[in-house]
């Protein structure tokens, strides 16, 4: 994989990310800057290589004119609210949880996926942040460990969500933001063990619920992107050609 291909593949993963983090504390006013254009970015690198259809592509459009004309399902306080809606708050629980727990194994909150989700941060040497107060097994960790997958020159100490397209690698690794630190470490697996072994297994079901929710267009997007993306690494239709072994 040639470095502009790696790091367009990295600010899309950010992006989709930063979104179900909840806008890193709800700093929703940065869609327009730090979100929409890795997300159109990622759009075009799987475009180009005839990975996506029309439908996702003019579901894009759609969002990015909405971010264009400032519509209210974009206004920051409505993204917020969304956010809170869909993940949050909701009669009898979040009505559409972000841990892999409560999709797989018995359902239940800090269940086996989050069991072995942290086997693997440990493994890595990999640390959470614990002030974001996610368990392992949230779909923006698992994002982040996969990024830490993804064979780099310079290998990061941190990932974040946050850092604009133009910035260099090493702004990408320092940001204050990250949500995990690395500690030392071997993932012993590669972008495509981990995509088959843990993010397909649910990835499509948070789709499907989302779209059950009537999720507003960004976090639909998101979603679609979250399960087009999970599928290419899968089945290794992103050539990663540096061994992490």
């Amino acid at each position: 994989m040639s470095e502009d291909a790696r790091r367009t593949l990295l600010w899309g993963l950010e992006a989709v990310a930063w979104v179900f983090r909840g806008a890193d504390g709800g700093q929703w006013s940065q869609v327009r800057t730090d979100c929409l254009p890795k997300l159109a970015g990622i759009l075009l690198f799987l475009e180009s290589r005839g990975l996506i259809d029309g439908v996702l592509l003019d579901r894009a459009d759609h969002v990015l004119a909405l971010a264009d004309k400032q519509a209210p399902d974009m206004t920051p306080e409505n993204l917020e609210a969304e956010y809170v809606r869909l993940f949050v708050n909701h009669r009898g629980g979040a009505g559409v949880p972000l841990s892999q727990s409560c999709y797989t194994g018995e359902g239940l909150m800090m269940g086996e996926p989050a069991v072995a989700m942290q086997s693997r941060l440990d493994r890595a040497g990999l640390k959470v942040d614990a002030s974001l107060g996610m368990p392992p097994d949230h779909i923006a960790i698992e994002l982040a460990y996969l990024m830490a997958l993804i064979p780099e020159h310079h290998p990061p100490r941190a990932l974040s969500p946050t850092s604009s397209p133009d910035s260099s690698t090493d702004d990408l690794c320092a940001t204050s933001s990250a949500p995990m630190e690395s500690l030392g470490g071997s993932p012993g697996e590669s972008p495509s063990e981990f995509a088959r072994q843990m993010l397909s297994s649910w990835v499509g079901e948070l789709q499907r619920r989302m779209i059950e929710a009537q999720a507003s267009p960004l976090f639909h997007l998101a979603a679609t992107i979250l399960v087009v993306l999970t599928e290419c690494t899968k089945d290794e239709k992103f050539p990663f050609s540096v061994s992490i072994t």
